[in-house]
């Protein structure tokens, strides 16, 4: 070998060792920040509901509400939240963020005092990797279809309309988008998830076993089409969407679990946002609450319901902001057993005031469940008070 190219092979060598040095670096560029919201929930919820402090649906009454309605008085913390947020500004030629979001809403211990001392909880864990013209996520996240949930300090444990048209629940998944078109004002992207399979089920303080979404041996799948447009402080997007799952049952056929479903944030003018979701399909407790947490009817159908939310936000200050809220979730009656949740609709306002580092928020909903009885309503007022960083 003469010695040109041993010049040019140890150019090359050096120039390969400098890419890595580079990567590397950009690999350890990494900012790190730790966020949370301590909250109190101070409320007041009028009758018996399938959970005190945010009900989603209002119960029958029964022997246990001998001391009145069912309804009382509370306060609580565990709606507090505590986070930490990673930033690589260039890994590969990717930007790659991580997060962990986590709470102390995962239940209470079997005790006179148990909701005084709530058990920590991972609400979302993901990794995204975002390129010019690709993403990709995995992690634990919201539904694809359906990423949205109301703005709120009363409903930070659970979405409160979930039951009521939300799809919300966070799940396991990995999620890869690519960008087919871009124009001046709007961009249009395709995406995909394979999720976790789940028919939320009821589980054993520690160990599990599959339920009928895992016992199918299947994950499910989703996919969506999105336009996105606007800028980073008011983004706009509209995206429709479809999912389906697979239920174990009886011999070797498997039920299914599908949806159809859409998504909006729309920007109105400078200080007006209107959000929201519609959906439609079948057996789809899984992703949260559809079919107002009815998955299976008499002899295993799948529930079939529709439903959906909206919200508008109205930005009157930095500091304050005005809300109103509205949803509902409809299954087919005729699948439904005799004490089975035919109808379940919420609305409610709220006013949030936030001089930073405070948090605060007034919020009354009023939640309405139809059996075939008749219509049952509770209403719920709650102050939500603290300090965000």
């Amino acid at each position: 070998m003469d010695s040109r190219r041993l010049l040019l092979l140890h150019a090359a060598l050096a120039g390969t060792l400098a890419a890595h040095r580079a990567d590397a670096q950009d690999a350890d560029r990494v900012d790190v920040r730790v966020t949370g919201t301590i909250l109190v929930n101070t409320f007041s919820t009028s009758r018996r509901t399938n959970n005190f402090d945010i009900p989603q649906f209002v119960v029958r009454p029964s022997a246990a509400d001998s001391l009145g309605d069912g309804g009382g008085f509370g306060m609580t913390v565990r709606q507090t939240r505590l986070g930490v947020r990673a930033f690589w500004p260039d890994v590969r030629g990717a930007e790659v963020r991580a997060e962990l979001d986590t709470d102390f809403y995962g239940g209470q211990q079997a005790s006179g005092f148990g909701d005084l001392f709530a058990l920590f909880r991972v609400r979302r864990a993901v990794v995204d990797a975002a390129w010019s013209r690709a993403t990709l996520l995995i992690g634990q996240e919201v539904p694809l279809i359906a990423e949205y949930n109301p703005q709120s300090l009363a409903m930070v444990g659970l979405s409160g309309l979930a039951t009521s048209g939300n799809l919300w629940l966070w799940l396991p998944q990995v999620r890869g988008g690519v960008r087919v078109a871009r124009g001046k004002s709007a961009k249009l992207d395709l995406e995909a998830a394979i999720v976790g399979a789940g028919s939320n089920e009821a589980q054993g303080e520690l160990f599990t076993q599959p339920d009928r979404a895992e016992q199918s041996g299947r994950p499910s799948l989703q996919g969506r089409a999105i336009v996105r447009w606007g800028t980073a402080d008011r983004p706009g997007d509209i995206s429709l969407g479809a999912h389906r799952g697979w239920l174990a049952t009886s011999g070797d056929s498997l039920l299914v679990s599908r949806a159809i479903a859409a998504a909006w944030r729309l920007p109105l003018g400078k200080v007006v946002t209107l959000t929201g979701e519609a959906f439609t399909g079948a057996a789809l407790t899984g992703l949260g609450g559809g079919g107002i947490g009815q998955h299976l009817g008499p002899r295993n159908v799948p529930v079939e319901s529709r439903g959906g939310w909206s919200q508008l936000l109205v930005q009157v200050a930095p500091e304050l902001s005005l809300g109103g809220m509205w949803g509902m979730d409809d299954p087919e009656d005729a699948q439904l057993d005799v004490n089975g949740r035919l109808k379940n609709a919420t609305w409610g306002g709220s006013v949030q005031w936030m001089p930073a580092p405070f948090v605060s928020a007034l919020e009354v909903r009023q939640i309405t469940t139809t059996y075939r009885t008749g219509a049952l309503r509770a209403v719920q007022v709650n102050l939500a008070l603290g300090v965000s960083f």
